[in-house]
């Protein structure tokens, strides 16, 4: 049996309903414009063949009270010359500190998506909501200390979704976004986070969807870093006979500059 597996990322600067964005939140806090990509592409052939290829493009610009970021993402997967996946999205978000110290901040953000696998043909979100940090509150030799980041987050926002089903069919609504992301550094070469969202319609609340994302992530050495995640997704009301939920584990390297 013949067996290839390649995995490259290359990320220059940088580090669902909607997509967990909370996992892509600044982890920079120098002020100005930052730029990045990342490209991957896994490969395997043998028993099991296929070809992989993602790419993400960052920009960033960190402001005094205001920071800005837009990232687009595309991911393909090919297997014995068919389509396994096929996604991508954009999205933008701004977020401006209400207070001295950032113990409260408020946010707006606007998304496009697409799932070719879960027959979503578009889905456009426009929304924001509040976010508070009470580690903020803390005297900075405790925060030195205990080296965690807290963030609990509340919103709404619109949400229009084409599928691509026969008949074709479209959903708008409302949904409520709540959201508790916590990053850890209990050694000084290892961090984890973990993020949770849950955003069920306003309309009805046994339809809902629901995120969970932990990653692990350890250096190499100044440039490098291992990271390995786990992401999962449920859907109360999936279109199309999909199943509700899906399971995602990953392991990545990153390069910084």
């Amino acid at each position: 049996m013949k067996r290839l597996l390649i995995f490259l990322a290359f990320l220059p600067v940088f580090s669902f309903s909607q997509v967990n964005i909370e996992r892509y939140y600044r982890d920079n806090t120098r002020e100005g414009f930052m730029f990045s990509n990342a490209f991957g592409f896994n490969i395997a052939s043998g028993n099991t063949s296929y070809l992989e290829l993602t790419d993400r493009f960052r920009v960033d610009y960190n402001g005094p009270r205001t920071d800005y970021f837009t990232i687009l993402e595309y991911n393909l997967r090919n297997s014995s010359g068919k389509k396994t996946a096929h996604k991508g999205f954009i999205h933008f978000r701004t977020i401006h500190d209400l207070d001295v110290k950032a113990v409260m901040m408020a946010e707006g953000y606007l998304q496009q998506q697409f799932d070719e696998f879960l027959l979503l043909r578009s889905r456009t979100l426009l929304g924001g909501g509040f976010r508070f940090n009470p580690v903020n509150l803390a005297d900075s030799a405790w925060k030195a200390k205990t080296k965690v980041r807290l963030f609990v987050g509340t919103g709404v926002f619109l949400e229009h979704e084409s599928y691509s089903t026969r008949p074709r069919q479209t959903v708008s609504l409302m949904r409520s976004s709540s959201y508790l992301s916590l990053l850890w550094d209990p050694g000084k070469n290892f961090s984890i986070n973990m993020v949770n969202y849950f955003q069920p319609a306003l309309n009805d609340f046994s339809n809902f969807r629901y995120s969970l994302n932990m990653s692990m992530s350890t250096p190499i050495n100044e440039r490098w870093l291992f990271v390995m995640s786990a992401e999962y997704f449920y859907r109360s009301e999936p279109i199309g006979g999909k199943k509700p939920n899906d399971l995602e584990i990953k392991n990545t390297f990153r390069f910084t500059l």
